[in-house]
């Protein structure tokens, strides 16, 4: 009954260190939408070509999923070991993230610029978007997901933020059960990343 109560005590601390992690897009939708996009805009407008555009955002893509991967994993080694850094280890491994994550295009090939290729799960993740034969529609779909994952990084490193600043607690939280938690935590921020997709009549 105690295990219970504490697993209970656990998840609801969670669910709030996401909710408050998500807090600054949920309440301004709108604004991170129209920022995302802009910035997505101007990036078309200096690449001009179609689709040289679309093997950008592709490659955007890859760089987010690997970086997304890399953060859930690096959650997951401090569970293990029942240690966090101190903050500005944090800020440094952040950085590490998101260098080894960085994406290059080479003959219309993506490739990261560590000079590792893209492994299988990678591959087929692309042509998700690649199969779709209609150069606009393809845009459309790779920007809507460019939005979600930059909404869903934010919402991470928010809650990298927590963890820099609440050691203690942060290892109350990851160790044990340190598997079902981190992927509780990504459920977690996809889901609130899912909820800022869309805008309420009301902020238009």
């Amino acid at each position: 009954m105690a295990r219970s109560s504490e697993n209970k005590d656990k998840n609801e601390i969670i669910s709030e260190l996401v909710e408050l992690s998500a807090k600054p897009i949920v309440t301004a939708k709108s604004y991170w939408h129209e920022s995302i996009y802009n910035t997505l805009r101007d990036k078309k407008e200096k690449i001009k070509e179609v689709k040289e555009y679309s093997i950008y955002l592709e490659a955007e893509l890859i760089y987010f999923r690997s970086l997304w991967n890399k953060e859930l994993d690096f959650m997951y080694a401090w569970g293990k070991e029942e240690k966090i850094p101190e903050p500005g280890k944090i800020n440094d491994i952040i950085v590490y993230m998101e260098q080894q994550s960085e994406t290059s295009i080479e003959n219309e090939k993506i490739i990261f610029k560590s000079g590792k290729s893209l492994d299988k799960n990678d591959l087929a993740f692309i042509e998700r978007y690649t199969s779709i034969t209609e150069l606009p529609q393809r845009i459309i779909a790779l920007e809507e997901d460019y939005l979600y994952f930059k909404i869903r990084d934010y919402i991470t490193l928010n809650v990298y933020q927590f963890i820099s600043h609440n050691e203690e607690l942060a290892i109350d939280l990851l160790k044990g059960d340190t598997k079902e938690t981190v992927q509780r935590i990504a459920d977690l921020i996809s889901n609130f990343a899912d909820v800022c997709m869309y805008i309420d009549s009301k902020e238009e």
